[in-house]
């Protein structure tokens, strides 16, 4: 509708009803906005031809470079405008939004050098993106150090500045400071920022907090039940997994395999192992391994080792036999590791011709034999 708006009155325009030098920024702004470059570029190189070359209009259409992702046409517009105009604070504050979403920090931090060599007072903006710039290089020293000197300084933070931080310390795992800056904004990040809350859940995941099971489970009851990521639900199993609570992780996996969510990480498979083998629950273990396998679940020789050792340990030497084929299905050699299981189960229960078996199937993989196996 806007830019419908404006299309009729730049169809004035060229009826005789002259548009003003804002009213071109405005369409250039809006094209770039709808993703319509083309006409931000006509709108320019017309204002420019009517002698409306100003700050405003560059300043506007590196708004529009910036905004569909064309960093070089933008960086490239600011070397042309400082031959013709004087940038604005607002022309560098585009300038460090572009540097800060390309990890070019150093291209960021001369940019804010340059603010204060031409005697502008950098704003709200500037250290907004400085500071964004920083969480998305990952270099949380200098991002809180901006934030301190916001604090103390003439331009204190806002909301937004808040929103950078909280996503900063989620990454940077400091959950305490991020706890600080969430309550300094809980009610518009759970209205407004699911991404955020979403990584804040992730940084719980990623924590030693002993109550970090309930504050992730307050968390999720913000997420709507259709903003699903798989990534999130694989952490979750993995934290069930770590915190004993295995009805739980069963529950998420059960939902991972309904929702063709697949785990791919090696450490999340040996948490669910090491819970499944704390329990003793082999008859889980096995149920679960047969999913995961039809579920190309990432599938590693320990899941078919836990099995086998908690099998030997409750007398069930056939099934432990078993596993060894199933091993063979999936097309996972067996190593020495699976050998001396059985070597050690055989030898526990008294089975010696296994035992003598065992050690003839090592001897054939060149597996070193362990120093009891001939022993009276």
């Amino acid at each position: 509708m806007i830019l419908q708006v404006f299309s009729w009155r730049f169809k004035k325009n060229h009826e005789g009803w002259a548009m003003e030098t804002d009213e071109y920024a405005k369409g250039i702004v809006i094209s770039g906005r709808v993703k319509d470059v083309d006409l931000a570029v006509e709108l320019f190189m017309e204002a420019a031809s009517a002698g409306r070359r100003t700050t405003l209009m560059y300043n506007a259409l590196m708004s529009a470079y910036l905004y569909n992702g064309l960093d070089w046409k933008c960086r490239k517009l600011f070397i042309e405008m400082k031959k013709e105009v004087v940038p604005t604070i607002v022309t560098y504050n585009i300038l460090t939004s572009l540097y800060g979403r390309l990890c070019l920090v150093p291209y960021m931090e001369r940019i804010f050098l340059e603010i204060k060599e031409a005697n502008l007072s950098p704003n709200i903006t500037t250290y907004n993106n400085l500071i964004s710039g920083y969480v998305t290089a990952w270099q949380f020293d200098k991002m809180e150090w901006i934030y301190a000197f916001m604090v103390q300084g003439p331009v204190k933070p806002d909301i937004q500045t808040h929103f950078y931080m909280l996503r900063g310390y989620a990454h940077w795992k400091k959950v305490d400071k991020m706890e600080s800056i969430y309550e300094l904004v809980k009610d518009h990040v759970n209205e407004k920022d699911v991404v955020l809350v979403r990584t804040m859940i992730a940084a719980y995941c990623d924590s030693s907090d002993a109550d970090r099971v309930r504050k992730i489970e307050a968390l999720m009851k913000i997420i709507p039940e259709e903003d699903y990521r798989a990534w999130l639900h694989v952490k979750l199993i993995n934290v069930y997994a770590q915190e004993n609570l295995i009805e739980h992780m069963q529950s998420y996996i059960n939902d991972a395999f309904n929702r063709n969510t697949r785990v791919v990480t090696k450490n999340v498979m040996l948490s669910i192992i090491a819970i499944f083998f704390r329990c003793n629950a082999v008859e889980e273990l096995a149920k679960f391994l047969k999913q995961a396998e039809s579920a190309r679940w990432r599938i590693c020789r320990s899941l078919y080792h836990c099995k086998m050792v908690m099998y030997s340990s409750q007398n069930r030497l056939e099934e432990m036999e078993k596993v060894l084929e199933e091993m063979e299905q999936s097309n996972i050699d067996p190593s020495k590791k699976t050998f001396l299981i059985m070597y050690r189960a055989y030898t526990d229960y008294g089975h010696r011709t296994k035992v003598e078996q065992v050690v003839g199937a090592m001897f054939k993989h060149g597996f070193e034999i362990p120093e009891d196996a001939f022993s009276s």
